[in-house]
């Protein structure tokens, strides 16, 4: 058992630090910040304003940049931000789901505030989530669906910094803004934006994720006495970083979707351990770019062309790096930026060329986005499972399922513990029974290790007859940790992008799940109370377990709690309480199974009618031992012959 036992831990235990070794590899290294180029942007000075609805014009002006790059209007002494209007999206109860708030400069969405659902309970003071809200270090604020100028792998975009009015009369779900002075290498021309929240009802069919989803309808009429050409240019598609700092930041992403294939890309991805360092891409090499975006551990931006607008596709996107002030912390932190690129078009004097878009801002919620994939095809691989899709996927649904029945999302993970521990009840109980007659065998195993000494491979050979002999398998007290692996893998990358938890109290002093249960800091290093219950519910359910391998396996299983809870004491702290859940169940199961009839050790009988039952695996192990071994005894009784045969002069 013994040999493949300790490859079996020796191989969970890899697993683990192989994960501890990945999150550190994509933990992105910090970048410079992204700069922006100054013809673009508003004066950094807001304090300097001009009059109300100024328009820059061309004589304002400045010189040529190093970098070759479209020229755009100036603005010396720029407005100031403003907010222009506000849609409020519900949900199909009435709540107050998102807020769009529209600014005056570049008439872009400003930021989309959560309202009234994950919201970041553990630190008040920061209020309801924004996203978009943060500004890049170095950057000027614009807002999604701000147009961009110049993209290239060369230079810094141009953003549209034009002063944008609401035209005609908002409506509770749509509003439309409007600037006339928009310049591009010399021409000027009229930008109209309506933005409008997309309607929940779909045929017969809720979709709560519309809540989230805002259609952007963009005209652009040349207003010049000549033709207006553009290319290389997009829609803004925002920022994004972690949301605070006690959220990882490994998972900060900008997303494609291209003919089928999901990829993303983090921050520390534009500068790689091997190739070049960029500041910046501008990607064009697609086949069919169906959808873009930007997310975080629990937050996702997409934008892709509205369905139906055979104008409204570039397959390209420009993505760069950022950093991020976050309140209250002390370090900047990295983002990216990213620009959906719009389709070279020519638009003659006097005429109106027009664009649709669609956007997604909000949580990542498992299954409302899986609902959304007639509206955003696939968009549900935001939540970036992996090859573990199989069993997150139903891990998160029963979750949501308890939820709706409990309300409260600590027991709704108690719940699945105990769903998940009573279908692999036949396993664990076949397993403790396994690990019970192993653990009768150790004298005779203790007896053969003696007799045979250093000849390791005869010893092996004598111990799988012994396990044939009472039909027993080596593997089989390993099952349940193997199965259990995945499981909790599976369940750790839930946790990792799940929205529903961010912010979710349990009882007593678990008041946000999706972070550690810290209760205080001592010596500046945080006390984490669930870890140690789990380590000690581990060590306790271990306690309980037959005794079983040699002692080189023993000492390895009781490293088993300590890296468990090293695992789980940065982690959030719904994972140690899946874990001590886990332990405890088992310890249940322990003592029911130790109140059944106990296993004895008894020779495996022939088949009754004769016959030859089928070699199981570990009869053909054994079976190619044995020969192996008689090979191995020819060879060394013909090398101890003497050679008689006369050599020949």
């Amino acid at each position: 058992m013994d040999k493949t036992s300790v490859i079996v831990v020796s191989s969970c235990v890899a697993l683990l630090g192989l994960n501890w070794w990945w999150t550190a590899q994509t933990t992105p290294e910090a970048q410079p910040p992204a700069a922006t180029a100054p013809a673009a942007a508003p004066a950094q000075n807001t304090n300097e304003q001009a009059a109300p609805g100024a328009q820059p014009t061309a004589g304002e002006a400045a010189t040529t940049p190093t970098e070759a790059q479209p020229t755009a209007p100036q603005i010396t002494n720029a407005p100031a931000v403003e907010k222009l209007h506000t849609l409020i999206s519900k949900s199909s109860e009435g709540k107050d789901v998102a807020a769009f708030t529209i600014q005056n400069i570049g008439g872009g969405v400003e930021n989309v505030e959560m309202l009234g659902q994950a919201v970041d309970s553990t630190k008040p003071e920061l209020g309801n989530v924004k996203i978009n809200g943060l500004v890049p270090v170095g950057m000027k604020p614009y807002g999604i669906g701000t147009l961009m100028f110049g993209l290239s792998d060369d230079a810094e975009p141009v953003y549209d910094n034009a002063v944008y009015s609401v035209v005609g009369t908002p409506t509770a779900t749509s509003v439309t803004v409007q600037s006339k002075n928009v310049q591009h290498n010399g021409v000027t021309f009229t930008v109209t934006k309506t933005y409008s929240i997309k309607p929940l009802q779909q045929g017969e069919e809720t979709l709560e994720g519309n809540a989230y989803a805002l259609k952007l309808d963009i005209q652009i009429t040349n207003t010049s006495a000549t033709n207006l050409v553009l290319n290389n240019w997009g829609v803004y598609g925002g920022g994004i970083c972690q949301v605070n700092d006690n959220e990882g930041a490994v998972y900060t992403y900008y997303l494609t979707f291209d003919n089928g294939d999901f990829e993303n890309e983090s921050p520390g991805s534009f500068d790689p351990w091997f190739g070049s360092k960029k500041k910046r891409i501008y990607n064009t090499e697609f086949e069919k770019l169906e959808w873009a975006g930007l997310m975080n551990q629990y937050y996702a931006t997409v934008i892709q062309p509205a369905k139906g607008s055979a104008t409204a596709s570039a397959d390209a996107i420009y993505a760069a790096p950022a950093e991020y002030k976050l309140p209250g912390a002390e370090q900047n932190v990295e983002g990216l930026v990213l620009g959906f690129g719009m389709p070279a078009v020519t638009i003659a004097p006097n005429t109106t060329q027009s664009f649709s878009y669609e956007t997604f801002t909000g949580p990542k919620y498992n299954l409302m986005l899986a609902g959304m994939t007639e509206e955003f095809n696939m968009i549900d691989e935001i939540m970036d499972y992996g090859w573990l899709y199989l069993i997150s996927y139903p891990m998160n649904w029963i979750i949501n399922v308890f939820h709706g029945w409990f309300g409260n999302w600590g027991w709704a993970i108690v719940a699945m513990t105990f769903v998940i521990r009573f279908l692999i009840w036949p396993l664990y109980r076949k397993s403790y029974m396994s690990m019970k007659r192993m653990s009768l065998l150790q004298p005779m195993i203790k007896e053969i290790k003696e007799k045979y000494g250093d000849n390791q491979q005869q010893a092996a050979v004598e111990m799988m007859a012994l396990y044939k002999k009472y039909g027993i398998s080596p593997m089989g007290g390993c099952l349940p940790m193997l199965l259990q692996i995945p499981i909790f893998f599976a369940f750790f990358y839930v946790l990792q992008t799940a929205a529903e938890l961010r912010g979710a109290e349990f009882m007593f002093w678990v008041t946000d799940l999706s972070q550690p249960d810290t209760v205080c800091h001592i010596f500046g290093l945080p006390l984490n109370i669930l870890p140690f219950i789990m380590a000690a519910s581990m060590i306790a359910m271990m306690k309980m377990s037959p005794s079983a391998g040699d002692p080189m396996q023993q000492k390895i299983m009781k490293f088993m709690p300590l890296l468990f809870f090293l695992f789980c004491y940065t982690y959030p702290s719904a994972l140690a309480l899946y874990w001590t859940t886990t332990n405890i169940i088992s310890i249940i199961q322990t003592l029911i199974i130790r109140r059944l009839p106990q296993p004895t050790l008894e020779e495996v009988k022939a088949d009754a009618k004769g016959g030859n039952k089928k070699e199981g695996f570990f009869a053909r192990i054994q079976r190619m031992a044995e020969e192996q071994q008689k090979a191995l005894d020819a060879q060394k009784r013909q090398n101890n012959m003497r050679n008689v045969t006369k050599k020949k002069k």
